[in-house]
Parts: structure tokens; sequence; C-alpha cells
């Protein structure tokens, strides 16, 4: 049974009294391939209201960007330009969800300008982020904000080619995170447009996955969002349909009490984040619990 599409509430755009605050963290990485090369990166991060006065300690969700853009895309910027943090601020001030930070990185970096037009290019840069995230990124984010640690405590999530990062998150790095929500993208780790082109053999190399992290089918979530009048929609209907073939791995259900998996498609809904956002709000309530 798949999810119903709830919409976003018109309010949850608007400004908040109880308003989260953006920052940025710098760090260093690496080019994690044969050049072996150092790289300075960064990433742009959503604190929750009265985070500077709380003592507690909150679940974090790294949340990537779509092709050709960077850590300012999803959030805006410093300045919160995009609808992305009102509606956090607003889930959060109403009990939708637990107060929660919200790292936005990139997976492009100083040199890699061919890849924000090549989708061959950044299909290799998403692929090869999940080296960064664990040994750079997630350190910097641990060691400076109050966050739990644990793969209990932390989802990644991306929208369009960060959909694409995602299923490649949640291949490699099952024992790093238990949430994952791929937006508007199939896996291309057989091929480009994996979803669409070969979906028995995606979905199969995503089952080796599993069996290679050496974890059961109740210890991950899925929360998986299209639109069915985006060109994302085909390629990840096409996987998602032969994921519901599998259920030994993928147990598909409108919640997590009775799967591990949900299929949520908004009617209507176009390839854009206008979108994405709505799938955050439909999907953020279901994490964490």
């Amino acid at each position: 049974m798949d999810r119903k599409f709830i919409d976003v509430p018109s309010g949850y755009y608007e400004k908040n009294d109880k308003s989260g605050t953006m920052t940025r963290v710098y760090y260093s990485s690496n080019t994690y391939d044969e050049y072996n090369a150092v790289i300075d990166k960064d990433a742009l991060v959503y604190l929750p209201y009265d985070y500077d006065e709380s003592k507690a300690d909150y679940n974090v969700f790294y949340l990537m960007h779509g092709g050709g853009g960077d850590s300012d895309e999803v959030f805006g910027g410093i300045d919160a330009k995009t609808d992305l943090k009102n509606v956090l601020d607003n889930m959060i001030a109403n009990g939708d969800i637990e107060p929660i930070i919200v790292v936005a990185p990139s997976f492009y970096y100083k040199g890699t300008t061919e890849a924000l037009t090549s989708t061959k290019d950044a299909r290799l840069l998403t692929q090869n982020f999940h080296h960064e995230l664990v040994n750079d990124l997630i350190p910097v984010i641990e060691s400076n904000f109050r966050v739990k640690s644990g793969r209990e405590h932390r989802a990644f999530g991306g929208y369009s080619m960060g959909s694409e990062a995602t299923w490649n998150i949640f291949a490699n790095c099952l024992k790093e995170f238990k949430y994952f929500l791929p937006m508007s993208g199939d896996c291309w780790a057989v091929q480009l447009q994996g979803g669409l082109n070969c979906p028995k053999e995606t979905v199969e190399y995503l089952e080796g996955c599993v069996n290679k992290a050496g974890v059961q089918k109740d210890e991950y979530r899925i929360f998986a969002c299209v639109g069915d009048d985006g060109v994302a929609y085909k390629p990840m209907d096409t996987m998602i349909n032969e994921m519901k073939q599998h259920n030994a791995y993928f147990e598909f259900a409108d919640n997590y009490s009775n799967g591990n998996i949900i299929y949520c498609v908004a009617p209507g809904g176009t390839h854009s984040y206008v979108y994405c956002y709505k799938y955050i709000y439909n999907a953020l309530p279901m994490f964490f619990k």
C-alpha cells in the first residue's frame, strides 16, 4: 500500500516567531579517487529554535541538492531565501517533528565544473560522496554541534541527483544511517537511469549491499517520493515497482509499523524544489521514532 501524499499547509510557508538559525561549516576532505587530492568543502547547517539556550542533543538530517546545485541550494544560502526553513520552523513549532539539525552539503567541489552539466560526471561524484560523508563531514558535524550519534539518529535524503546520491548512501552507509529519503530520482549504481533501464539488476545490487552491511530489513527505513508529472516519475516508479517484488528486503506499507519502505506519489507533482519541500514535510514526521 502506498502512502497518500499530504500537501504542506499554506501557513507553513510563513515566518514563525520560533525561528531556527543558519550557519556554515568549513572542512577539508579528499577526492577519494586516483588523484587523492585534498579539497576544501563547506555545508550549510540549520539549527532549530533555542539551540544555543538548550542543552539537548538532536537528531540530524543530511540533505543533498540536485544536479547543478551547491550547499546553498536547498535553503537558499545563509539568508534562507527558499521556503524550506519556514517549513521546518513551523513543523517543529507545531509539534509535527522534534527539533532537528539539518546539514546541507554538496557533492561538487572546485575543479568539477564539467560535472555541473554532465550527468555522467555528476553520477561519479554522487557515487563517491559516501567516503567524504563518513570520513570527513559526519565527524565535523558531531564535533561542532550537539547531535546524537549512532545510525538510529541519522537520516540522509536528496532531491533529483541528490536522490541518486541517497540511493548510493543507502548502498554504502547502512551501518551509519537508518533513515533514507530519496526524492525524485532512481539509483544509477549499475548504469545511468538504472531504475528505468535495468530495474531488476539495480534492485539486486541494493540487496547485495544490505547483505554486505549485515543489517536486517527491520533495521532500515526508506521514504521514497516523486511527483507523477515530472521527468523522474517513470524511472523511479519503474524501480519502485521492481522493489515491490523483493519483499524479503523491501516491505512496502503506509507506515513503519507494517513495513520498512514507504512510497509516496504527489498527484500532479512536478520536478521542482517546490515539491522537494513537500516531500520533506511528508517524510520527516515518520523518522526517528
